[in-house]
């Protein structure tokens, strides 16, 4: 696929998809979003990328979807049978990359500077590891502009009361303040942001791949799950782990006092 706001390369196991909008904060239509979504199936299907890396042009990550443009006589038609369903589900939404990073079996680092407002704020939080700027600004301001919302995944990382207040409130969350709530993964100063998300990339990479995939599923599935649900799916990942390479390499590299040497597969 010919892209045409978003840019795709791959380097050192990592695939590194980055929203190309910069002269508006990397907003989000839904060209753009079927863009991302088809650059992280590139990258599920390729053996050759074993983590994923979603950043922004420019000064901010992405401010939320481009409030104001130009609706297409073809969205308005998807719209018009039923526009909750389109909400959710619909071609290029930001909802469907969420669902496919939670889905997708390799590891997704959100690099994060400056704005991850609304949409983007909810791609941030779609991802597995957030690594922040110092400058990074996350929120959720949809009723400072008149929208209603809900909180998505916001209420899995902070709790119920503080995914109220952020929703409420619309106030915007500092670098610092994200770290300390679990929003961010780590916080470095924004001339260190790639060269720290590379490093942590690459070390994602060189991992069990497969075995990732197989844990990342369980966390997420048994994350609302009952202790005995969740202890299920565990067991389905320590039981298909056991018939992976880097399984046998792991084991082998702690009878020997060495550091492994996984393949992913």
């Amino acid at each position: 696929m010919s892209y045409e706001f978003v840019t795709y390369e791959k380097r050192d196991l990592v695939g590194w998809i980055t929203i190309n909008r910069p002269h508006i904060l990397n907003a989000l239509n839904r060209k753009t979003g079927e863009e991302i979504l088809d650059a992280l199936q590139e990258c599920e299907w390729d053996p050759e990328v074993r983590a994923i890396v979603l950043r922004g042009a420019g000064r901010s990550f992405c401010a939320g979807d481009e409030i104001g443009r130009e609706i297409t006589a073809e969205e308005e038609r998807q719209m018009s049978t039923d526009r909750v369903q389109h909400y959710a589900y619909g071609p290029g939404r930001w909802t469907s990359i969420v669902y496919k990073m939670r889905q997708i079996e390799k590891p997704v680092i959100a690099m994060v500077q400056g704005h991850a407002y609304g949409a983007g704020f909810n791609l941030a939080m779609g991802a597995d590891f957030r690594i922040a700027a110092d400058n990074a600004i996350f929120c959720t301001p949809f009723l400072k502009r008149g929208m209603g919302t809900g909180t998505n995944l916001l209420q899995q990382y902070v709790g119920i009361g503080k995914a109220i207040e952020m929703t409420l409130l619309a106030e915007p969350v500092d670098a610092p303040e994200a770290l300390r709530l679990g929003l961010a993964t780590r916080v470095v100063p924004l001339d260190q942001l790639e060269a720290f998300t590379t490093e942590f990339a690459v070390k994602l990479a060189n991992g069990p791949t497969a075995i990732i995939g197989l844990s990342k599923a369980a966390v997420y599935r048994g994350w609302d799950a009952s202790p005995e649900e969740a202890y299920v799916f565990q067991g389905v990942a320590q039981e298909m782990s056991r018939h992976t390479s880097d399984r046998e390499e792991g084991v082998l590299a702690f009878k020997e006092k060495r550091s492994p040497k996984f393949t992913g597969r």
